[in-house]
């Protein structure tokens, strides 16, 4: 008897044994399957910063710029508002309406663009410059279209505002001096573009903890319609190089802007208050020229 109860005790204790040999071996073999998905992690994650120092040094993103146009056109004529005439500017229903007649804004167009850095240790904006410009004489000559006014919100951080000529020979990257002052000249918006935007360059720390920067670019034109690309300049470490920004406009990221017509076939103004918000008018031309004021670059 004594021998069958020390049997049993055995047998129960290899069994724990071999349980415990089992609880073991799963212990190990997960803690190692841990140390190969750690490992796994590590490398990627090494494998990626290397591929981010490799690639261009920022990244771009397009926003709303801190500027509300007061000026567009259409290519055709308008007849008739039809539904339009009750619509509110700031609206979706407004921007459909721009969209589906193909308006242009007129004279200036703003994007905004936020860069980051994308490597270690800091990057510096040295320039920015158009490319790809492509002008014409403008088509927008239908429907002239002055939007009522709306108000800004305006930002927790300032931009950096940058104006372009794209009248010039080689339009420059310019500090806006002064924006559409009416007061000047009587029927002429003056906008004023002064030094170098970029006289100093601006330096983004990158890392887990990284800067970004907004940009709101301005372009000009006088009586052509142009279609353009940005490019902005930024070293790196000793890298230096022109890299494209994406502007979020209508064609694949490039901008564009509406030539200043002299005569409209047709004019679509503001009422003052009650019933519709907007009156459909004769021929005619709604906007004061926009001129540049330019000093020293």
């Amino acid at each position: 008897m004594a021998g069958g109860i020390a049997a049993i005790f055995s047998s129960g204790f290899l069994v724990i044994t071999h349980l415990q040999q089992e609880r073991g071996v799963k212990a190990a073999e997960k803690s190692g399957e841990a140390d190969a998905a750690g490992e796994g992690r590590a490398k990627r994650e090494e494998e990626e910063k290397e591929q981010r120092a490799e690639g261009p040094p920022i990244t771009s993103a397009p926003g709303s710029p801190a500027y509300y146009a007061n000026r567009f056109a259409f290519p055709g004529r308008t007849t008739n508002l039809g539904a339009a005439a009750s619509f509110v500017y700031g609206r979706q229903e407004y921007t459909d309406w721009f969209a589906a007649n193909k308006a242009e804004e007129v004279g200036v167009s703003a994007y905004r663009v936020t860069l980051s850095p994308l490597h270690e240790g800091t990057v510096v904006v040295q320039n920015m410059r158009v490319s790809d410009l492509r002008c014409k004489p403008t088509k927008y000559v239908g429907t002239a279209v002055v939007p009522p006014a709306i108000g800004d919100g305006g930002d927790g951080v300032e931009p950096v505002s940058v104006g372009f000529d794209l009248s010039a020979m080689s339009p420059q990257p310019r500090q806006i001096v002064s924006s559409g002052d009416r007061s000047k000249v009587p029927g002429k918006e003056i906008w004023g573009l002064g030094v170098n935007a970029f006289k100093k360059g601006i330096y983004l720390d990158g890392g887990e903890q990284s800067d970004a920067r907004s940009f709101d670019l301005y372009f000009f034109t006088g009586r052509k319609d142009c279609t353009f690309g940005i490019e902005v300049n930024v070293t790196s470490g000793s890298k230096d190089a022109w890299y494209p920004v994406k502007l979020g406009g209508k064609s694949g990221g490039r901008g564009s802007v509406a030539g200043q017509a002299e005569r409209y076939q047709s004019v679509v103004l503001p009422t003052q208050g009650g019933g519709a918000q907007n009156e459909l008018k004769g021929e005619g031309n709604p906007f004061p020229a926009l001129e540049l004021e330019k000093g020293k670059f």
